[in-house]
């Protein structure tokens, strides 16, 4: 994600994945937020759920933030969900959903898919509200994967 890292998140093994939209809503406050950061990389605290979004150019991942692991010597979250956009983020016009897919890292989770949408929403219009006329704070992230 950035050089500059400042948390550092795990990467277990997909259990699922399937072909979702972005709401257009959600696509637009994930660029404008994006075009405000210098480092490449967005956190968005989602508090109502106790999760953190972590986004860049190609994805937006999801983390518990009660979930933790150590992998050779590094600790971090782990990664329960990831919207992943194609390279192109296609839409024929800004009022349309954007495609991507959602991946799950742990079984019996596409349920926290039906509240994610609804809470990041609330959550990115926050910090577009709070950040409108500053910089986005500065943090980079790196994702290892997770040995099995």
């Amino acid at each position: 994600m950035t050089d500059s890292v400042t948390e550092t998140f795990f990467l277990p093994d997909e259990t699922e994945r399937h072909p979702w939209s972005v709401p257009c809503g959600i696509y637009s406050l994930y660029k404008s937020l994006l075009n405000r950061s210098t480092t490449g990389n967005v956190f968005v605290p989602i508090r109502s759920m106790q999760f953190l979004a972590v986004m860049d150019q190609d994805e937006i991942v999801f983390v518990d933030s009660q979930s933790y692991a150590v992998s050779e010597n590094q600790g971090g979250r782990l990664i329960l969900v990831a919207w992943q956009f194609t390279e192109t983020h296609k839409r024929e016009a800004l009022t349309d959903p954007v495609p991507c897919e959602v991946v799950f890292y742990a079984s019996k989770h596409a349920d926290i898919q039906l509240r994610l949408v609804e809470e990041l929403r609330k959550a990115m219009e926050l910090m577009d509200q709070r950040y409108r006329d500053e910089q986005m704070p500065a943090k980079g992230a790196k994702i290892l994967s997770l040995p099995s």
